[in-house]
């Protein structure tokens, strides 16, 4: 059965975002976002007609962000799991964001600059962006990811695949995001994610062997003096600059209230 947008019907739940001035249609069961892309969509500073990629979109959160916040850039979302990049193609429609944001059902692993491109022509041709912004290359300004975090063979593997695909390296593992992103991103492009902070020693060595400069780097933390369970990681590919360590992010006080930090990323 498909719906009225021609896509295959997925048992979902319908979440707001925004104020209400986003949907979401997310699965009932099987990967749903947490905070971490929230988080990581409000670290991303984009310039006027910049292209922008989000490697492992899943439902189409951070491309549904990034568009609300940024209404001149070109943003694609590349997904490897259909039913989750059917979603994220409807949750774009729905929010009427198809002629800025599309869906690549795709493995990163083989996706070209080839492959980008082919969707640049689709947006820009009915757009009116200054030229010297789009890239005949089809290569990013800017990559962001909340890609897989456990190593393969680490910890309980969830059942549901769509989640463990999601959250272990089955598919995905850091090297191999590392190249997909330095492949497709512009020379001096930026390369944005979120990880486990205990994984450090591996995204520093990781960084430096693709070529990317470690920009800077800010530990998220559950609560001040708890230790930092997340890290958010700026990189610049042939980047020559030093690494600046941001101010930490706190999520929550000592009443378990959010920060005001927190709260205002989901706020318009």
């Amino acid at each position: 059965m498909s719906d009225r947008f021609g896509l295959k019907l997925v048992k979902s739940t319908v979440d707001t975002f925004f104020e209400n001035q986003i949907k979401i249609h997310q699965p009932a069961e099987g990967y749903r976002y947490a905070m971490d892309p929230v988080i990581l969509a409000a670290q991303v500073m984009p310039r006027p007609g910049c292209k922008i990629i989000d490697i492992g979109c899943g439902c189409g959160i951070i491309p549904l962000i990034l568009g609300f916040r940024n209404r001149n850039v070109h943003i694609i979302g590349i997904e490897i799991q259909s039913q989750l990049a059917e979603l994220a193609t409807k949750n774009i429609a729905q929010n009427q964001m198809s002629d800025r944001i599309q869906i690549l059902n795709k493995d990163v692993r083989s996706t070209t600059s080839y492959d980008i491109q082919s969707y640049d022509i689709q947006s820009y041709d009915n757009q009116s962006y200054d030229n010297q912004s789009y890239d005949n290359q089809g290569l990013a300004d800017i990559i962001v990811s909340n890609p897989p975090y456990k190593k393969k063979d680490t910890g309980r593997l969830n059942p549901n695949i769509q989640r463990a695909i999601a959250r272990h390296e089955i598919r995905l593992e850091l090297s191999q995001f590392l190249s997909s992103a330095r492949r497709l991103l512009k020379p001096r492009g930026q390369i944005l994610f979120i990880f486990p902070a205990d994984r450090l020693q591996d995204i520093v060595p990781g960084l430096m062997s693709h070529s990317f400069q470690l920009d800077w780097i800010q530990f998220v933390h559950t609560q001040k003096n708890k230790i930092a369970k997340l890290i958010l990681v700026s990189g610049i590919k042939e980047g020559r600059g030093s690494c600046i360590v941001r101010p930490p992010l706190t999520i929550y006080d000592k009443q378990n209230n959010p920060t005001n930090e927190y709260a205002a990323m989901f706020k318009p």
